[in-house]
């Protein structure tokens, strides 16, 4: 006699055989939503996800005793044990994270080159400020200039260092096409600058590097300005005249910029140099100096001093104007020629403000902190070879700054004059007579300061300890108003000032230069490849897996 099945046995059997494979199902439709979110195929994706819904509710109906039975079994109730322990190390570990971060804000620098480290000499620095320093660093957010958004992030990078180490420091990136009138505020000429301000005195940089920022700060939170001296009397380039050919207005106002204190001096009333004076600038005298106001500067630079000095060639006579300047210089190891130089290879690329044609236009810099970050051809209108002597002695270091081209008749000095003392018309090499190229435009001298060539720091206050220090240009047009902006003149310019007033030996840090390490561009198929391993394969592979075991177990 055969019993009638129960409704229960009946529901069980169904549920037995078609529970699995709704589960399955559902698996499946759920690894094809996901895959479809992954390629972006909406419609796809809504189609499987109703699916998948659908087939998960089935399943919960068709299963529920066995949902709930699996849900008060041992096996669950150990893994709540399992999962509560883990939510309560991670609880922990947040916490732990929280304090560190609120009260031990630090950071590991774990680069191989320590490019996310800031130098020992930046951090005392950073400890010892007393007074609070504002940075505002103009870059802007366009896209499309690579160069711009890498400082733009490197500047960040850098100044979160900076606040790290004081709480005297305060920065805002600051977007200078959108924000024009801050712009207009601080006079930022260059997408790139960053402004360093405390106590109304403000220091503009336009390149980001530690070293720079460092120095920057030092300036703006000095308490005395060093005090430039530009000597008048003799029909000198004149620095609050507004010309474009004869004025530095221009070089007074970027000066000031850098909390220099600019100041004329006249030694026909004064009989020696002041004290007080971090350099002397002599910007290209057209009448000749007195006996007694080269001595001036003679015993000025015998006792450690800094001479800035520019003397243009004379064009209208063959007599040598300033031969007492000129003696000077030679006992300090310069020869200063009484000739025109020319360059016919890298000459101006017009006539500009009457210069003649062939006038260099330099950018080839032999290496020195002067020129180092000299990016711009520097034109010298008018100009006279500055030679260094052999056989000065040990005492003395003297180093030309930029040539001519090399080569005869590429370029040379021009010594050949008329009768009247103007030169020939028809300008052209003559050996033996004219000087030979390449022709030396620019020279330093330095005696002793064996300590600003050796990297060690140097206090702002101890100029004595440096020796002295000279630059010699045989031109004084590269820095008037025309070409102060227009070229790099005016770096070169300021960068001689610094270099004379030991400015870049206030803190010696060294450049972090890190090791390119690229990685090769993928190809379409192999990015291809990498996408359908990540997204479908390797997924595919551990759901056949768990079917297997499954199976298996089944």
């Amino acid at each position: 006699m055969h019993e009638t099945p129960r409704p229960e046995d009946t529901e069980s059997r169904t549920s037995d055989k078609w529970g699995p494979l709704l589960g399955f199902l559902t698996l499946i439709l759920l690894f094809a939503t996901l895959s479809s979110v992954f390629l972006r195929q909406r419609l796809v994706v809504w189609i499987f996800l109703v699916l998948g819904i659908a087939s998960l509710i089935a399943f919960v109906v068709l299963r529920q005793q066995a949902i709930l039975r699996f849900f008060v079994s041992r096996q669950v109730r150990y893994g709540a044990n399992v999962g509560v322990t883990a939510l309560l190390v991670t609880g922990i570990a947040v916490i732990a994270n929280v304090i560190v971060v609120q009260r031990f804000d630090t950071s590991a620098d774990w680069t191989s080159d320590k490019i996310y480290t800031l130098s020992d000499q930046t951090k005392n620095i950073l400890h010892g400020l007393d007074r609070e320093v504002q940075v505002i660093a103009f870059f802007s957010l366009d896209p499309t200039n690579n160069q711009v958004a890498r400082d733009r992030q490197r500047a960040q990078i850098l100044l979160d260092m900076y606040q790290r180490e004081t709480d005297k420091l305060t920065f805002e990136l600051v977007d200078p096409f959108s924000e024009a009138m801050k712009q207009q505020e601080y006079g930022i000429q260059f997408d790139g600058t960053t402004v360093f301000e405390s106590g109304g005195v403000r220091e503009q940089i336009t390149t980001v590097d530690e070293q720079k920022f460092t120095s920057a700060i030092l300036k703006v939170v000095r308490d005395e300005s060093l005090k430039i001296y530009f000597l008048t009397g003799h029909e000198e380039q004149v620095i609050d005249s507004f010309d474009q050919d004869q004025g530095y207005s221009i070089t007074k106002e970027e000066l000031e910029k850098q909390n220099y204190r600019v100041e004329t001096l006249s030694l026909v009333t004064q009989p020696e140099i002041p004290a007080d004076c971090a350099a002397l600038i002599v910007p290209g005298p057209k009448a000749p100096l007195m006996a007694h106001e080269v001595n001036a500067i003679s015993k000025y630079l015998d006792k450690d001093g800094k001479l800035f000095l520019m003397l243009d060639p004379s064009i209208n006579s063959a007599k040598e104007l300033n031969q007492g300047l000129v003696d000077l210089m030679d006992r300090w190891g310069v020869t200063i020629g009484n000739d025109l130089v020319l360059d016919r290879i890298r000459p101006a690329f017009s006539l500009v403000s009457g210069s003649l044609p062939d006038a260099p236009t330099l950018s080839d810099f032999e290496f020195h902190p002067i020129t180092q970050e000299v990016y711009r051809p520097v034109t010298f209108q008018l100009a006279r070879s500055i030679i260094p002597k052999t056989n000065t002695g040990s005492d003395f270091n003297v180093k030309s700054l930029v040539k001519t081209t090399d080569g005869i008749g590429n370029s040379w000095g021009e010594t050949k004059r008329k009768p009247d003392g103007t030169f020939e018309p028809d300008l052209s090499y003559t050996e033996g007579e004219d000087t030979p190229p390449p022709v030396s435009l620019a020279v330093v001298v330095e005696r002793g300061g064996e300590a600003s060539t050796t990297g060690d720091t140097l206090p702002a206050d101890t100029q004595e300890e440096s020796g002295t220090r000279i630059v010699v240009v045989g031109d004084s047009d590269f820095a008037n108003n025309f070409f102060f902006h227009g070229t790099g003149g005016g770096d070169f310019f300021l960068n001689a000032v610094n270099w004379l007033t030991l400015e870049e030996d206030l803190i010696a840090i060294r450049p972090v230069d890190p090791t390119e390490r690229s990685l090769r561009m993928m190809t379409p198929g192999e990015v291809a490849f990498v996408q359908m391993t990540a997204i479908f394969l390797i997924p595919l592979i551990t759901f056949l897996i768990g079917v297997g075991v499954w199976w298996r177990r089944r």
